[in-house]
Parts: structure tokens; C-alpha cells; sequence
């Protein structure tokens, strides 16, 4: 009872740490941007924010496996490259090239997963083999920037449906759906798998299919933030994942999810998420040139991971 006390104080300590640097960043975007909480700007950030969210949270998944997908941003420009290009062809309409480009990222997702499940060798090392295949199948989907996505759609989710704000609703069902994923018996086995592998196995859980299973889920978010972000510029371009990959571990681990593995919650990574997503507007704000923009993002990240690193173990003390 002792070690769930104290291991819920460390989460709950993590969260109340990032939610006050969020809380920093709201107030000096407001000192650059008075309109920040008009229901206009919310939901314009939302729609930048949430391909982001979405790919952090796919990292999640297979963090918490115990893994590391290097190749998240190539399957990303790989979904949003099928979606804009199959789309533009206008051969079965947007929810056709959305279930294609879905099918194609959890399909990557599944060969990362199994690749990493059984040739044993370090996910690391896998993922980052497999960014240069995903990479290469999206150039050949898209050899450079193009395809199209309908104007409508486009102004939906930049600019609000009926004044709903879609991205985020989807941010909402991202969480209430993984919520409900972790009762299951497939979400305990994730953490399960993350926290203990050998343990799992012994328990006689099927560590391989679970290790699959998860990067075939990350591979859902990231499809979904390749359709996110190809309806949020109305095109699509192949080379686009590369930032998303870093921002997505970096996301996740300023949310409290372990390189581990078993540890961490999604609502912690979703708020890593927009912390980035607000540092990088910020930085754009204040008009400092983008090569200090990335010594600065940099060494603000690394400050606020050290921070929170020493109040958790402030709290397990």
C-alpha cells in the first residue's frame, strides 16, 4: 500500500509541476497575445497543438512498453502523405483515404513492432532503421509537397465547426478512450510488459504479441496526426516528420512517462505536448533568430525535465 502511495504521489507531483510551467507560459503568451483564451484562439491552437498531442501520444503507447519508435515521424508523412494524395485523386472520397492512411500507419506500426518483438535487437536501433524505409516509401507515395484536401474540411478544423472545436474534441476522446483502454486487459498488459517483461511472460502473458500490439496502436495516433496535420495545411509533405519524432519522446517525457517503460499517464504526455507546442509560439513571439529559437527550446526543456526530476524525488522522499 506504501509503494502505490508513494508511486501516486510522484504522478500526481509530476502533473502539479508541468501544469505550473503551463501555467507560466499561458501568462507570458498572453503578455504577446491578449486574445489567448477567445474561444477564436483556443481553437486555432488546438488545431496547430494537436497532430503534436497525438504523435506523443503514440510514442507513449510504445514507450510504455518499454520501447522508442524513431521512426514516428516517417509514418506520420507517410499517413498524411497517402491521405492528401488519395484524397486529391478524389477516387472513394475523404473517409476512404482516411481508413487507407490509417491502415497504412498501423500496418508500419505492426512491422516496427514486429521486427523489434523478434529480431532482438535494441528498438532503438530497429526504429531507426525503419525511419529510413517509411521515409522512403513516403517519397515514392509523394515525391515532393502536393496532394490536396477539401477547403471545407480545412476550415473546419482550423477555424470551428458550428463553434466546436474539433481538435479539441478529439484531445478529449484521445483521453476518455485511453482511459477506458487502461482497464482492459490489453492496457494492463502494456504497462504490465513495460514494468516487467519477465515477470509478464511468467504470469503468462504473450510478451511479443503485446510489444506488436502497442506499436500497431501507436501507429493509430500517429495516422491520426498525419490526417491532422494534412487537413490543418490542406496539403501534405514527405519530409514534414522529422521535428515530430524528437517533440514526441520530448512530450512524453516531460510528461512523466518512463525510457523504462510501465511507468507514466497519457493526461501527463498531452500536457507535455502543449507546453512544447506553446514554447515553440512563444519563442516565435518574442522574434529571436530560430537558430538561438533551438538553443533556447533546448536548454528550457532541459531545465524544466531537471525540475521536475528533482521534485519527484522530492516527493519519494
Amino acid at each position: 500500500m506504501r509503494e502505490r502511495a508513494l508511486a501516486a504521489a510522484r504522478g500526481n507531483t509530476d502533473l502539479l509541476a508541468l501544469a505550473v510551467l503551463l501555467l507560466v507560459l499561458l501568462i507570458a503568451y498572453q503578455h504577446y497575445d491578449s486574445s489567448l483564451l477567445t474561444p477564436a484562439s483556443i481553437t486555432i491552437l488546438s488545431a496547430q497543438f494537436l497532430p503534436l498531442i497525438l504523435a506523443a501520444a503514440g510514442q507513449t503507447t510504445v514507450m510504455l512498453t518499454g520501447g522508442i519508435d524513431l521512426s514516428l515521424g516517417a509514418v506520420l508523412a507517410l499517413a498524411m502523405a497517402v491521405f492528401a494524395t488519395y484524397d486529391a485523386q478524389g477516387a472513394g472520397g475523404v473517409i476512404t483515404a482516411a481508413v487507407l492512411a490509417l491502415l497504412v500507419a498501423v500496418g508500419a506500426g505492426a512491422v516496427n513492432g514486429t521486427l523489434v518483438a523478434y529480431a532482438g535487437l535494441p528498438p532503438i536501433v530497429v526504429t531507426l532503421a525503419a525511419s529510413f524505409l517509411w521515409g522512403g516509401v513516403t517519397l515514392v507515395v509523394l515525391p515532393q509537397p502536393g496532394g490536396t484536401v477539401p477547403g471545407g474540411l480545412v476550415d473546419a478544423y482550423n477555424n470551428g465547426w458550428n463553434g466546436v472545436a474539433l481538435p479539441a474534441v478529439a484531445v478529449a476522446v484521445v483521453l476518455v478512450g485511453w482511459k477506458l483502454l487502461r482497464t482492459t486487459r490489453h492496457g494492463l498488459a502494456l504497462y504490465a510488459v513495460g514494468g516487467n517483461e519477465h515477470g509478464a511472460y511468467a504470469s503468462g502473458l504473450h510478451t511479443r504479441g503485446v510489444k506488436i500490439s502497442g506499436y500497431a496502436l501507436a501507429g493509430v495516433f500517429t495516422g491520426l496526426a498525419g490526417i491532422g496535420l494534412a487537413v490543418q495545411t490542406g496539403s501534405a509533405d514527405p519530409t514534414i516528420g522529422a521535428p515530430y519524432t524528437l517533440n514526441s519522446i520530448a512530450a512524453a517525457v516531460l510528461g512523466g512517462i518512463s525510457f523504462f517503460g510501465g511507468v507514466g499517464r497519457m493526461r501527463g504526455t498531452v500536457l507535455g505536448a502543449l507546453v512544447i507546442g506553446l514554447l515553440t509560439n512563444l519563442l516565435l513571439f518574442t522574434g529571436i533568430s530560430p537558430f538561438y529559437q533551438l538553443v533556447a527550446q533546448g536548454v528550457i526543456l532541459v531545465v524544466a525535465l531537471a525540475l521536475k526530476t528533482y521534485l519527484t524525488r522530492e516527493a519519494a522522499v
